[in-house]
């Protein structure tokens, strides 16, 4: 902890000392690097259903509403 907070205060103290054009530029870079971040998250479960079996997949999809209905009336009770 104590080095994620002295790097944080380094790149603080470099960023007050550089251009606006500059700052433009790494605010340009960290919004990449959030993107890539948050796409690599989601392409992390590419494929995660791709051996699920017929029966499942069918009981996930056809008949959702039936099964959230029977639920729904268990909660109800």
């Amino acid at each position: 902890m104590k080095t994620e907070n002295r790097i944080r205060s380094q790149i603080i103290r470099q960023l007050n000392k550089m251009s606006t054009k500059k700052l433009k530029e790494i605010q340009k870079f960290l919004g990449e690097l959030e993107e890539n971040e948050t796409q690599s998250k989601v392409l992390s479960y590419a494929g995660a259903w791709s051996d699920i079996d017929d029966s499942a997949m069918e009981d996930l999809t056809v008949n959702l509403i039936a099964n959230r209905q029977k639920n729904q009336r268990r909660f109800d009770q």
